[in-house]
């Protein structure tokens, strides 16, 4: 597909003033981290940060967000610091971008904006790419202005599929609407094809264990799919490194082997459009049977971290499927009081160093443990002529063990409830007392 689909402007911003907005409800500690997170957001985007200001208001503005004060303010501070971006660390209206915009004549960003910027800038591969396109675009349509013409100018070169010329009495935004709205509609196209295939893949696999890593971006989920599969799946100390979910088989100790899938990040403030492009991936969570939540123990926001994939997990529908959590990052611990604390509040939780290894056979075991509940002890009497039922135990159960008798092996084994049919006829009757 042609990249006709970028709503990025044509000479990305460099250098930016950051907003942040305590409103009456809101602690201003919970503010500053935020923005502080805004700011990894905007240098993961490759965007300079030259100023940082926090505003305290009652409400938002209904006009900027921000009070008129502020805003001549900031029309200052950009001039003197040379700034050709605003980022606000907060969702703003299409009318309230707008007015910003046409009183400071500066490209203005909000955090949904920007999120969407950096996972436009990280799709590797073809799926993600059309998944970021369509929340783009979306998010795109209801603010087009000036400040997006260059979508017609993109559309009219674009050769097939860009367009026809405008029709009587269209203005250019119109043009640019009509533009936006055909590139909905066949990135949505493209997407069905994509989530088809998924449908095949998952029905392919649908008799196996699925596991699905979740947590808090940069909670270091990629590092623990390494570590668990062996394989080498991007993983980097960025917002958002992951965006395609990959899975892959791991064994457990006690001999079952499931399929583990590592997951897109999730983030406080997700933008909707996100979570609604990314449903396929994010199937894969809502599909598992058991979800590992990653949490980065080591950063002082972790339960407002962990809070924040809840809230996208009830969004998801996935807040009733089993869950064990993981606090990873024990090795960057300064103190160890947080862990202390959260210890008492998550009980179960499994401490850990994914870059490490400490704590993993731990989890291991946890999870071998978790899915022998997936299945039944069995006593099975087996002729030596159906070999083949022996070796499906060895390679789907847990063999306690064997005694073998002149015509049959007896094993006693742990079978996982989607083989039971096919031993049932080898069952022998449980032992009395």
């Amino acid at each position: 597909m042609q990249q006709l689909y970028d709503t990025q402007p044509p000479k990305p911003p460099s250098r930016a003033i950051l907003v942040g907005i305590k409103l009456r409800d809101n602690l201003l500690h919970e503010t500053e981290e935020s923005l502080q997170e805004l700011r990894q957001l905007t240098e993961t985007a490759g965007i300079d940060v030259v100023c940082e200001t926090i505003q305290h208001r009652n409400v938002p503005n209904p006009t900027y967000f921000i009070g008129e004060g502020k805003v001549e303010e900031l029309k200052g501070v950009a001039e003197e610091l040379e700034a050709d971006a605003i980022i606000f660390d907060e969702e703003l209206s299409p009318a309230q971008t707008r007015n910003i915009e046409n009183t400071l004549d500066i490209a203005t960003v909000d955090r949904t904006g920007l999120i969407l910027q950096v996972f436009a800038q990280r799709a590797l591969t073809s799926e993600a790419r059309l998944q970021v396109a369509l929340a783009q675009l979306e998010y795109a349509l209801p603010r087009l202005t000036r400040m997006w013409t260059h979508l017609s100018r993109i559309a009219t070169s674009g050769g097939s599929g860009s367009g026809a010329l405008r029709g009587p009495g269209e203005t250019q935004l119109e043009m640019d609407r009509r533009w936006v709205r055909r590139q909905i509609a066949q990135v949505k196209k493209s997407l069905v094809t994509v989530e088809k295939r998924r449908q095949v893949q998952r029905q392919n696999r649908s008799d196996k264990i699925k596991v699905s890593l979740v947590g808090y971006t940069n909670a270091g989920k990629s590092t623990l799919f390494n570590t668990l599969t062996g394989e080498n799946v991007l993983a980097e100390d960025k917002l958002f490194a992951t965006l395609d979910s990959t899975t892959r088989r791991v064994k457990l100790p006690e001999n079952q082997t499931i399929l583990l899938s590592d997951t897109v990040g999730f983030i406080k403030k997700l933008p909707h459009q996100l979570v609604a492009a990314f449903k396929a991936t994010l199937e894969e969570v809502t599909e598992a049977d058991l979800l590992l939540h990653v949490v980065d123990i080591s950063h002082p926001e972790a339960e407002a971290q962990i809070a924040a994939v809840d809230n996208v997990l009830t969004e998801l529908d996935a807040d009733d499927i089993p869950m064990v959590m993981v606090f990873n990052k024990i090795d960057q611990l300064e103190s160890e009081d947080l862990l202390h604390i959260l210890q008492t509040r998550y009980k179960e939780a499994i401490p850990i160093s994914a870059q490490r290894g400490d704590g993993i056979s731990d989890l291991m075991q946890t999870l071998a443990e978790q899915f022998a509940s997936h299945g039944a002890m069995l006593n099975l009497q087996i002729p030596y002529k159906d070999g083949k039922v022996l070796d499906m135990l060895y390679k789907h159960g847990t063999v306690i063990g064997t005694e073998y008798a002149e015509d049959a092996v007896h094993v006693k084994a742990r079978i996982p409830s989607r083989y039971l049919k096919s031993v049932s006829q080898y069952a022998m009757p449980p032992e009395n007392g």
